[in-house]
This record gives C-alpha cells, structure tokens and sequence, in this order.
C-alpha cells in the first residue's frame, strides 16, 4: 500500500522526509520504503492552448499556440487526434528531460517551427492501463481551469512523495489511508483528525424500488446499499484522479471513481452498479448455480466467449433474478456497469467472507484490489461510514437529485475487542521495565481505551485492528511502539539442553557420507512429478497423491520413488555430454494406504550410475559400469549400517520398467529393504538415456532393523585352510542360494565362500553352468585339520547334490 504524504497531512502534521518516515515505520514491524514520484523529470508545465489550424503539410499536424506562462505564447506542431482549443494540457518545453532518458528539444517538424510537445499521461511516466481511457490516444486535457506555467507534476500529482508500506496478512488495516494515519501516527505519537462523512438530508428518500435478499448469510456478514436518482456521470475532479492513478488505479467516471477512492481512504470497497440495468428490483447474494456465467470488469474484451468466467456452486455471486452482476468481493460484471449513459446508481458496502473470497479470485484467477482487502479482513465497524463517503463523493461530482436511505440486506453488530492483562505481566514477557504511564501512553497514542485498575489493564480495541484478540498481542503493541531498537541484549537464564542429531538422522547422515565416499555426487529432486513419473517406480504400491492446486502439469503429485528424479538428473546430463554419471539423492517419498487422506512419508535413499565406472589412463583401461559394480556399491553401503542381518539378493522380474534379467529384490530376513537393476532398454529408449544402473534402498526400514553388537577380537593365531570347489548345475539356479547353502553346511569354521568362476558353453551340457567357489575354514581357537575340513567339505557336497541336482566336477 503506497501512502501519499500529501493526502496524510490531511489527517495529521506531517514534517519528515519519507526517508525518515519509512525508517521509523520499519523498526515498529511494518517493512517501509520511500517513492518519490515524477524523479528525472523536468521542465513540465500547464499549458493553455489559445488557437489551432492545421498543418499545411500535413493531414494529421496541427500547429497550436499555447500559453505556458511566459511573455509570449509558443508555438507547437501537434500530431495528436484530441487535441483542440482552449485546452489546459501538459506542455514539455525546451530542454525537458522525459522517461526513458528522452530530451525535448525546439525545431522544425516539415518546415513549422515547434517549441516543446503536448505530451500524454503516460508519456510523462504514467503506465498506459492507468490513463484514463478517452486519453489512451491523445493527449491528456485537465478536466478544469489550471494557471497556465504552473509545474505539471504538482498540478498533476506526480511530485507526491510517497511510503509503500510491505503489508503482513495480520495487518489489512493499513489498506486504508484511514488505518494508515492511526498507524503512522501512532508512531509519531500523533492522533489523526478525520472528518466524518455527510449526505445532504434534503435529498434523502425512503427507498422503495429495491428489495435485498441474503440467502447466504453464512457468508455475508453485512451488505449495505443506498441508490442515488438522475445522476451525471462524467469525468472526475482531477483531484480524484491524481489520487487514484497514484494508487495505480485507472479512473473511469465520477461515480466508479468515487467508489475506488472510498476503497483507498476507508479500506473498504465499494462496488457500483447501473439501477436501471437490473433484471429485477431485487438484488440477491447467493451462491452460483455450477455452469453459469459472467463476464468481469477485469477481463473484458470483445470476443466474449474468451472473457465469460464459468462459475461453480461454491462461488459467492451478487445477482438480480438470473443476471450475475458480479463475483462477491472479487469482481464486479459488465452486465450493469455504469457508463456515462448512466442515470440511476446503486451502491454497494459490504462485508464477505475472506476464505470464500480468496479461493473465488485464486479458483478463477481474478485477484485484485477488492479480493485483496476481503481476503484479509476488513473492518465491519466502517461499511455504513464508507457507504456514506461515497454517496457523499458521487452526490458531489453527479449531482443526485434523489438518494435513498441506507437499505440493509443484513448488519452484524460491530463490536470492539475487550482484552484484559497485567502491567507486570506485559513487562515480564518483554523482559523490560515500563511504568503504567509509559504503557497507558502508548495505548492512547494507538487509539485503544484503556482502563487502570491497580496492575490490571482492560484495553478496549477498535474494530479497525480486528487482528487483536488476546493479552500477547497488547504485549506486541508496546514493544514495538516502545521501538524494537531500545530493548536490552540479555543472556537466556535456566537450563540448558544440548544440541545434536537424532540417532535416525545420525543414522542417515553415516549412509549419506558412505556413498559420497564412494565418489558419487548428491542431488536435489522436486517432491512432485508427473502421473507417469509418480507410476514408473510405485514398488511400494502406494495410492497416488494428487495436488488440489498444481502449478503445472509437471508438478501434480507426490513421488512414490526417488529413481524418477534421478532418471532426469542423468538424462540432463548426458544431453550436455556429461555421459559418466553416479549420483544419489537421500529424501522422502509418500505413501498414501486406502482410505487415508495423508500419505506416510518415509525416507529413501536411492542412486543411480551410468556410463564409465573407471577412466581411461596410462595403466588401465576404461570400463562400462555393471550390475556387479553397483552392488558392490549397495554391499558397502549395507555392510556400514551394522544390521544384524543377512542380505539376499533375489532376481525379480516384476518391476517393469527395469530390466528382467539384471534385477534382484533385496532381502534382510525376510523383508524387503529395497532393489537394484539396469534399466529396462525401452525405459533408457524412451528418456534418450545411456545403459543406467539403479539401487532404492528403505532408510527408515533399516533404521528400525536390530543392530549387532560388534565386538573387538584379536587376530587369530591359527591358519586357515581352503578348499575349491566346481560344480555343474541348471543355469537357472542362483549363485545367492548356492552359497547361503554352503554356509548353512559348512559347519562352524567355514568363514568365507566366494565364486571365482563361471562358464558356459562349449563342453558343457545345455542349459547348465559350471560355477567354481573357494571356500575358508579356520578354527580360532587352535590348529584345524584336514580331516575336519574333509568332513565339513563332504557335507557341503553332499547338500547341494540333494537340493540343487549338482555334478561335482
């Protein structure tokens, strides 16, 4: 909100620059910063044009002369098609500095001379949607007698030093020049005077013509209206709209300016409509029927199927039989506009509910001035005064010859917000020491009613701060009016608790620095994704979560899966030809279970590697990454949680969009932890990707598994003893469960079983493999013999004859 200095002084003595102004604003918690209007410009001045003729040389020129306060009239060659004799207009003369770094300069335009330029509003700064609309194309002619010489920037208003206050929600009272001056001069310690609003009673009729009816009143805490008979509309007083324009309001006539201007002084909007438009004498506010339509002042346009707003049945409208007249609080339609042609009015004051005001304008992207203030709250203490204002200002500038009195469609009782506290409770909660003068004081200068009853204070709030509630807030008053900068820096006193990370996140953390050990770089991923993103990867089957209100397409549901994301990351990258990639991201997916609105979140930790595992280089050669390489990785990763458990690798073919014979399930008994495999060739197709491995491990799942209890030993003192063994066996059986059994076998001194071979093909049967392991045996605890080792190593061989049909070769 952009609070005119000049417009301020009418409510109290203002003598600071708006540097200062906005300094001392900020530091009692309202974010300020000073405007100054009309800076670079130069040079401008009123100008009377006193005769016209036209250019010999052109069809378009005219050559005037104009009066600008000088001995002499001047002379300027004008191209504008509104320009006419004994206008008052904005005259640029010689050496005048305009926007943009443009200079005016006197010469000849085809053989005339020209000693300035008539300029337009918005060729002196003003953007063109806030120039009234009859000057859009022309120049701009002031609406009365101005003394020809005087500065056009003053005369226009664009010299007006300005502060744009950086409104919080809580603090919608400031929307208003009104509440401004309270503010502001509470700050000052200075009390503004306001003159109250007045109708001519002579002009005052009972009204008759029209009925009201709030059917929703859920919604509708109050709705006012007065109509004003036999109106002129016409244009405004220039001091309406240099007050409205600087409030980036574009003004339009006498009676809907008068109307936004109510809405900057009070705060309130006001909404205006053409009496004799109406489809009945009965305006209703009710909620729309799903699938009507309007067409609003803020997007009209001449095709009308591209600016009609469909509506649904939870849009508040304000209507006349089945003509929508406007969106309630948000936007008002074009049906009963007033236009120039205008004779009867109606004028509208009224309060809606914030809530179904913002979804409205957010639903239907209609966010303006109105919605803004509605949305935030705005004062119920002040509709019939504002009502009155505008009657007053349209009455002025119009002309009424009848005005009805005030119709009420419904009222809510306006009424202040006592709070009751104690003055050395106040104090204790700021930590400082204030006498109850200093702190009654303060109240006095915000406008609260206050009452002293030894330490008790009763504070009664106007219904302008409608965001005090309770004692904290009369706490937040003083300090702050008291200022921020005054209070002591005081060390905490009591107990202190020591900081540090949870053991989860601890845990988390170590799983994090093992894979950044391992070389691989961390990402970051949005939480959202596409539908077909948030379904690649659902191992976990989880409901899908939509947004109500995506942003785009790209973003419309929460991720079931980290691997989407990385998937990006690596086609990214190896657009640019960055094609060796090992990346990881550690975050949250969600999971949402039948009948849960929420979804559960539960952390992930996932990766992804493509391209060269090891580089090219003077004694080793470059080397694709494979299946084994990343679960190398996911084994060192496992093996530093300390989970005492056995880790399995199952070969899976049930997520599709991986490949089927490079997958496997891991296991930790019995549960699932999470996966690992080569994307499937048509997955890699499809997003423009290289061979590309991927792991996705359950962090919170394995935080919650039980840990071992790791106990120092000393190296044994005994050797050890191996033997190899090969065997034949179906090429579908795995190599996980041939060694788990030979573990389960071995006996209690076998203490490692690694495969060192594998082959297929020639001399060898179909269908089979010939599999090479070399297994460990060592006792601890003394010298181990062969004859032991024979009989655990027959038992071994024995077993797996049995389960897996083997040829010992």
């Amino acid at each position: 909100m952009k609070i005119s200095v000049n417009w301020l002084k009418e409510y109290i003595p203002v003598e600071h620059t708006v540097e200062e102004m906005a300094d001392k604003i900020s530091l009692t918690g309202i974010e300020s910063s000073p405007v100054h209007n009309g800076e670079g410009l130069d040079k401008l001045v009123v100008g009377h044009i006193t005769s016209i003729k036209p250019h010999p040389d052109s069809d378009h020129l005219n050559i005037t002369t104009v009066d600008v306060g000088e001995d002499d009239d001047i002379q300027i060659v004008c191209g504008a098609p509104n320009v006419a004799n004994d206008q008052y207009v904005i005259v640029a003369l010689h050496g005048a500095h305009l926007p943009e770094g443009k200079r005016i300069k006197r010469g000849k335009i085809r053989g005339q001379e020209s000693n300035g330029m008539i300029c337009g509003l918005d060729e002196i700064g003003v953007p063109t949607k806030y120039v009234p609309e009859a000057y859009h194309n022309g120049i701009y002619v002031f609406p009365e007698v101005v003394a020809p010489g005087t500065d056009a920037l003053t005369a226009l208003g664009l010299d007006d030093d300005m502060v744009d206050l950086d409104i919080t929600p809580n603090r919608a009272d400031t929307l208003g020049m009104r509440g401004a001056a309270w503010e502001i001069g509470a700050t000052y310690d200075e009390k503004p005077k306001f003159t109250k609003p007045t109708i001519d009673e002579s002009k005052v009729v009972d009204a008759n013509d029209l009925t009201l009816n709030i059917e929703n009143k859920d919604l509708v805490p109050d709705f006012l209206v007065r109509t004003l008979k036999n109106v002129t509309v016409g244009e405004s007083p220039l001091w309406m709209q240099r007050r409205l324009w600087n409030q980036n309001i574009q003004p339009v006539n006498n009676v809907i300016d008068a109307a936004n201007y109510v809405m900057i002084e009070y705060g309130q909007p006001i909404q205006a409509y053409d009496l004799d438009k109406l489809e009945t004498k009965q305006i209703t506010v009710r909620n729309a029927k799903s699938g009507e339509k309007f067409s609003t002042e803020l997007n009209n346009q001449d095709d009308e199927e591209n600016t009609n707003t469909v509506l649904n049945k939870n849009d508040l409208v304000v209507a006349s039989g089945d003509q929508i007249l406007g969106l309630a609080g948000v936007a008002g339609g074009v049906s009963a506009r007033v236009t120039n042609e205008t004779k009867n009015i109606v004028l509208e004051s009224a309060v809606f509910d914030g809530t179904s005001v913002r979804k409205a304008a957010q639903r239907h992207d209609l966010r303006g001035d109105a919605s803004n203030r509605f949305e935030k709250g705005v004062d119920n203490g002040a509709v019939s005064e504002a009502l009155i204002r505008a009657t007053q200002l349209v009455d002025d500038n119009a002309h009424a010859s009848e005005i009805s009195d005030e119709l009420v469609g419904i009222a809510t009782e306006a009424k202040p917000t006592v709070i009751k506290g104690k003055i050395s409770h106040i104090n204790h909660l700021m930590g400082i020491e204030l006498s109850s003068d200093e702190i009654m004081g303060i109240f006095d200068q915000l406008g609260f009613t206050a009452e002293l009853d030894n330490d008790d204070v009763t504070v009664t709030i106007p219904t302008r701060r409608w965001d005090m509630s309770i004692e904290a807030d009369l706490v937040e008053e003083v300090i702050r009016m008291h200022g921020y900068e005054n209070l002591k820096g005081t060390l905490p006193a009591g107990m202190e608790t020591a900081g540090g990370y949870s053991p989860k996140r601890e845990f988390s953390n170590k799983l994090r620095n093992i894979l950044l050990g391992q070389g691989m770089d961390e990402v970051t991923n949005f939480s959202l994704m596409n539908k077909k993103e948030a379904e690649d990867f659902n191992v976990i089957a989880s409901n899908y979560t939509k947004l109500l209100h995506p942003m785009t397409e790209d973003h419309e549901y929460l991720r079931t899966s980290l691997i989407p994301g990385l998937i990006n990351n690596v086609a990214y990258n190896q657009a640019r030809n960055n094609n060796d990639i090992s990346i990881f991201e550690q975050a949250r997916i969600f999971n949402r279970l039948d009948g849960v609105d929420r979804p559960e979140e539960v952390e992930y930790i996932a990766g992804a590697i493509s391209g060269n595992i090891a580089l090219d280089s003077w004694n080793t050669e470059a080397k694709k990454v494979d299946f084994y390489d990343v679960k190398g990785i996911v084994e060192e990763l496992l093996s530093f949680t300390n989970i005492d458990a056995n880790f399995e690798y199952q070969a899976t073919d049930e997520i599709s969009n991986l490949h089927p014979g490079q997958t496997a399930e891991i296991i930790a008994d019995g549960q699932s932890v999470g996966f690992i495999g080569k994307l499937h060739p048509d997955y890699q197709e499809e997003h423009s990707i290289d061979e590309t491995f991927v792991f996705e491990l359950n962090v919170d799942r394995l935080f919650g598994m039980q840990k071992r209890n790791v106990q120092a030993k000393t190296a044994p003192k005994y050797p050890s003893i191996s033997r190899d063994l090969a065997i034949l066996v179906n090429k579908d059986v795995e190599n996980g469960s041939i060694i788990k059994d030979i573990f389960n076998n071995g006996g209690k001194y076998l203490i490692d079983v690694n495969i060192f071979d594998v082959y297929q093909g020639v001399n060898i049967k179909p269908n089979h493999k010939s599999l090479g392991y070399h297994l460990v045996f060592q006792n601890p605890e003394d010298t181990l013999t062969d004859d032991t080792v024979e009989k655990a190593f027959d038992v071994v061989k024995a077993s797996l004859v049995q389960k897996f049909n083997v040829e010992i070769r």
